[in-house]
């Protein structure tokens, strides 16, 4: 687009959603600056941005080359991802073929759109923008119109007067003063610092240390930074249907020890591919309903969406962010398979739970002169089968980094039988598998999941030796129970260094660990690629020093 003739900003408030509501814009064109303002007694906050978007291109003349700058991600993408193009030929119906709200203001956007070259373009909420301010604090005030104060429309004169912008940190509440509404009979209210307001879901597989991170941010957030969070429960089918509500200190109250996470969580809905709660077929073809997750996240005016996932989750929370949602993520799976972070947490309480579990199958191995295979997770990679095998005192470790060889675990079984061991402990990641085969899966439904390595591996050592063996799949035990101090501290670093990226502007990021450091990467990094095991790393080198086998020869870790 080139230089254009006029600049507008705009903005929306409501006080409640439905409430009282205002609108306001800043129209710059040349040397000249135009605000102009309006309220309505009950009405949505949504309907104020669009209201505030239509007063704004009624005052330009047609054929004008127009930018118009809004800090409300679902009008713009409405415009910038074809969204209203799509419902005007529709006939005003949603993909759900349901009415569009607002339709009569979507009309009015379609028509005045058509007679000027218009350009949308996002900017971030309550920014250090001062013509973003000063339309925030214009709507703001027009609330104070729809309880009864005199509505101040069309003003000019605010050229140049810049230090009259207080900026965001003005809450029209109750209390609300407005700088220049000294009009007979007008309600009295004072100053409160505005509370702004960020989102918090948990997605994918459930585990410890997810609720010490919403503990975390929670009590960051108000305490430190005067910032409510809103929580979406179930991931992301929450936020498509708009299963949310704020959540205080209260009901984050005697959370830090328990597992799982109270806002719900699902590895299975896909905003962009999105199906029915029950689907019989996971197979079916999904909807695409992100545009019902934005409409959500503007309703409830948040300014930064935090996503607490894997990379499944992340890389969901990446695609809203390519429809300018900011976001922030925290690096959570009991895999520890992200490459951006170093640790995730919840890998310290699987590789707790796993280590002990460990320990109670020696005795019955030992008693029974067994060889007992113990099947622990990590999807493809073997951290938890490497960290737990080391800690219990695994005899051999197999990991899906290292194909296995039958032969060579035989060998190490009969070895240990030669020096008096009269049992063995195995310890097999589930994406382990024998060389020149793939992982073992099992189906239910139209799902396939990795899982069974563990019974097949006992099968072929009593076909393959004289011994009984015996399998032991610890599943989603990994998953649940309390998280351990580490990741208990882990998770309240992470929630807090979330909520102080945010506070000071960085969004699109996920925090990580780096060394003993908390710090944070470009989340379109966090979504690149896998973490593995390195077979040739100190980890595996400290195995092979004390002992351990990897169920192959000795030469393929050189």
């Amino acid at each position: 687009m080139t230089k254009p003739e006029y600049d507008i900003y705009t903005d929306g408030a409501c006080s409640g959603n439905p409430g009282p509501g205002g609108w306001a814009a800043v129209i710059m064109h040349g040397d000249k600056k135009e605000e102009i303002s309006g309220y309505e007694k009950m009405t949505t906050n949504q309907r104020m941005e669009l209201q505030a978007a239509v007063e704004a291109l009624k005052q330009v003349p047609p054929g004008s080359k127009v930018r118009l700058h809004s800090d409300s991600a679902y009008l713009v993408n409405c415009f910038n991802q074809g969204w209203m193009t799509r419902w005007e030929k529709n006939g005003w119906l949603s993909a759900k073929g349901q009415p569009v709200e607002n339709k009569d203001l979507w009309e009015q956007l379609a028509e005045l759109t058509t007679k000027n070259k218009v350009e949308w373009i996002k900017v971030k909420g309550h920014s250090t923008d001062r013509l973003n301010q000063r339309c925030d604090q214009l709507a703001r005030e027009a609330i104070v119109g729809a309880g009864g104060a005199e509505n101040r429309e069309n003003k000019t004169g605010y050229a140049g007067n810049e230090e009259a912008c207080p900026g965001p940190d003005h809450y029209l509440s109750e209390n609300y003063s407005t700088m220049n509404d000294k009009a007979p009979g007008s309600k009295t209210f004072s100053v409160n610092p505005k509370k702004r307001r960020i989102g918090l879901l948990t997605g994918g597989g459930d585990c410890p240390g997810l609720n010490a991170v919403i503990r975390a941010v929670v009590k960051s957030a108000g305490y430190s930074y005067h910032t409510e969070v809103v929580g979406f429960n179930d991931g992301f089918r929450g936020l498509v249907e708009n299963n949310a509500g704020l959540i205080d200190d209260l009901a984050v109250s005697g959370i830090l020890a328990r597992g799982g996470t109270i806002l719900g969580t699902s590895n299975r809905d896909n905003p962009f591919d999105y199906r029915p709660s029950g689907s019989p077929d996971y197979r079916d073809t999904g909807l695409d309903r992100s545009g019902d997750a934005l409409k959500n996240l503007d309703n409830w005016g948040i300014e930064c969406l935090v996503v607490i996932g894997g990379d499944g989750s992340l890389l969901l929370a990446h695609r809203f962010s390519e429809l300018g949602v900011p976001v922030i993520g925290i690096p959570k799976t009991i895999d520890n398979d992200l490459p951006a972070t170093d640790v995730t947490f919840g890998f310290d309480s699987a590789v707790t739970t796993a280590t002990e579990a460990i320990d109670k199958i020696h005795t019955t191995a030992e008693s029974h002169h067994r060889v007992m295979v113990v099947e622990v997770m990590g999807r493809d990679a073997g951290w938890i089968a490497l960290h737990a095998g080391m800690a219990g005192g695994g005899d051999i470790i197999l990991i899906p980094e290292l194909p296995f060889d039958y032969s060579c675990i035989v060998d190490k079984i009969n070895e240990r039988n030669r020096w008096g061991k009269k049992f063995s402990i195995i310890v097999v990641a589930e994406g382990a598998y024998p060389a020149g085969t793939g992982p073992v899966y099992k189906t239910k439904g139209s799902m396939e999941r990795l899982g069974g390595i563990g019974e097949t591996v006992a099968r072929e050592i009593e076909i393959r030796t004289d011994m009984e063996s015996r399998a032991t799949v610890l599943g989603h035990l990994q998953r649940g129970g309390s998280p351990t101090s580490y990741d208990r501290i882990l998770a309240t670093r992470f929630g807090f260094k979330a909520v102080e990226l945010f506070s000071e502007g960085f969004c699109n990021r996920m925090v990580c660990l780096k060394g003993d450091k908390i710090d944070s990467v470009l989340l379109e990094k966090a979504v690149e690629g896998s973490k593995q095991v390195d077979p040739a790393g100190e980890l595996v080198k400290a195995a092979l020093a004390v002992g351990t086998s990897f169920g192959v020869p000795l030469e393929a870790l050189s």
